[in-house]
């Protein structure tokens, strides 16, 4: 095994150990993301991505201005890789039991009967279309992000491939103003300081793309007066603190690793501090973006 993949195989035990200790997930959701990762990651070094010519993504002009790189409906991946992954994955669903399982023969069935094809579901997931998607939530009310899950989990590798391609041709200099991530304009599920001046980074819910941000602001509206922007931790997770907008009444969770002596793993990160999710939510704050993994 490389030695990087020996470093991040550590870390993802050493993550998920730690969601084990916080009693907050069902066991079968930690063991799903436990067998998905290191799939994704594998697939991700296979993943083979065309990039699109220069003169069909924004202008350094544009960029400057705040338009992505490439629109979220044409960002480039490896749909062959994704539709081959979609039926791996559906598999891994079907062996974690419970309604898990059951939702995964429901789509399985819906697969072979035509009822349901996986490439327009990768399409919709590629367009921002939830219609599709919200379809299947009503049909599947115990394991509803079931369908989100298994596309999401398909299109990454791809999709991340390409942002780390991408990201080397940003312009030099280019301001932090907005939250939206500079590849593909989509919004991201959590945010990050690192470094010794505290810069912070958003984690695109779309590409994976981790891009800087500013420090003070609404990464979801760009909302940046402080009376409007309140923070708040919990003892019991140092280190995260939950930044709440009350112009859109959003909320962001955000890490300082400046304080956590761990690696960063954004997908498992986010699950591992889910407590402050339920608790934000339960003061009425939304989360506009899924996590990583589509739930």
């Amino acid at each position: 095994m490389h030695s990087d993949d020996q470093i991040f195989v550590r870390l993802m035990e050493a993550k998920l150990a730690d969601i084990r200790t916080t009693d907050m997930l069902p066991e079968e959701l930690v063991a799903l993301v436990e067998r998905v990762l290191p799939i994704q990651i594998e697939a991700r070094g296979a993943a083979r991505v065309t990039l699109p010519d220069r003169s069909s993504c924004a202008s350094d002009e544009a960029m400057f201005a705040g338009s992505p790189m490439v629109l979220r409906e044409h960002f480039p991946h490896d749909q062959a890789q994704a539709l081959s992954l979609f039926p791996i994955l559906l598999e891994v669903l079907a062996g974690t039991g419970g309604a898990a399982s059951s939702a995964a023969d429901t789509l399985r069935s819906a697969i072979a009967s035509g009822e349901l094809d996986p490439a327009q579901a990768l399409r919709a997931l590629s367009a921002g279309d939830d219609e599709l998607f919200a379809a299947w939530r009503q049909r599947l009310p115990e394991s509803p992000r079931a369908l989100n899950f298994l596309a999401t989990s398909a299109l990454w590798p791809g999709l991340n491939a390409a942002a780390l391609a991408l990201a080397k041709r940003l312009p030099e200099n280019l301001p932090h103003e907005r939250g939206h991530c500079p590849l593909c304009g989509s919004l991201p599920y959590i945010t990050f300081l690192r470094e010794k001046e505290g810069l912070r980074f958003g984690a695109c819910s779309f590409c994976g793309h981790e891009h800087r941000i500013r420090r003070i602001c609404c990464p979801y509206c760009d909302e940046s007066d402080t009376a409007k922007l309140k923070l708040f931790r919990v003892a019991e997770y140092p280190g995260v603190s939950v930044g709440v907008c009350e112009t859109c009444n959003m909320y962001v969770k955000t890490l300082d690793f400046r304080q956590l002596d761990k690696g960063l793993l954004p997908a498992l990160d986010d699950m591992a501090s889910v407590a402050l999710d339920v608790l934000a939510q339960s003061q009425g704050y939304k989360r506009p973006t899924l996590s990583a993994w589509g739930f």
